[in-house]
């Protein structure tokens, strides 16, 4: 990672070492896999809510860069809760694989905007619907430790079955 500044390529590395960590446990699980009983919520369920989340805060960090508020569209929806339910059933048919390639399209698109983000605006801080007033070391970090906590779950979950 020649020629990024030091901090951006911190989390560049530590964005490829908690997906690589994530890809080899996960994508070979049985995508039906429940894995929070109360909600129904399977593996699949899960990096639907993992890309959705990524790509709310991809569009936070595109409005930080422009100066704009990050403003998340409920579609109708009484909360930020209900509208991740809502993009989870919007793509409940869709085959596995494709969820894998979504995850990776927009995890590729976060690492993008990372590495495009402005020196002058790293302390900048913004919001995302789950992370509140972060600047992007602690945005990125918080997304990884998000994903981590999910992961974990899944384990848990493939522990219980096994």
């Amino acid at each position: 990672m020649n020629g990024i500044p030091p901090i951006k390529a911190e989390l560049i590395a530590a964005l490829d070492r908690q997906r690589a960590t994530s890809s080899a446990y996960s994508v070979d699980l049985p995508a039906d896999l429940i894995v929070y009983v109360d909600s129904g919520w399977t593996v699949k369920d899960i990096f639907v809510h993992l890309s959705a989340l990524e790509s709310d805060m991809i569009t936070a960090l595109h409005c930080a860069i422009d100066g704009k508020s990050f403003e998340v569209n409920l579609r109708g929806q009484a909360s930020v809760k209900d509208l991740y339910e809502l993009r989870r059933r919007e793509v409940a048919g869709s085959r596995w694989e494709e969820i894998l390639d979504d995850w990776s399209r927009i995890r590729d698109q976060l690492r993008g905007i990372v590495i495009a983000f402005p020196a002058d605006k790293l302390d900048l801080v913004f919001s995302t619907p789950f992370f509140q007033d972060y600047n992007l070391l602690g945005a990125i970090r918080a997304c990884g430790a998000h994903e981590r906590v999910h992961i974990n779950d899944i384990r848990a979950a493939v522990g219980q079955q096994g």
